[in-house]
């Protein structure tokens, strides 16, 4: 099912993580990531407590679904952070 409010959400966020990962200066990149590092570790665990406790996995229910969104959600900012600080860095060592 295809929810336009939710897509524009989480394009927008992307558009602002992308923002974010190619201005700030390195170390508050660097903590920003690790801080979303942290939120995508305890959202897999969260995933993981729903997921083995969940009787149907052909059937998710609410928690299951919004876990998955939720680990996604995680795991895209952690790509995004990563991938902007390694390009910077990767620019900087260029430029010496």
């Amino acid at each position: 099912m295809y929810d336009r409010e939710s897509f524009e959400n989480v394009a927008s966020e992307i558009a602002l993580w992308e923002s974010a990962a190619l201005r700030l200066p390195l170390p508050e990149l660097r903590a920003m990531l690790a801080d979303w590092q942290h939120d995508l570790a305890e959202s897999l665990n969260a995933f993981n407590g729903i997921y083995l406790n969940h009787d149907d996995h052909d059937e998710p229910d609410s928690a299951y679904a919004h876990s998955i969104g939720a680990v996604t959600r995680h795991a895209t900012a952690v790509a995004i952070f990563t991938l902007g600080i390694t390009q910077r860095l990767h620019l900087a060592a260029q430029q010496n």
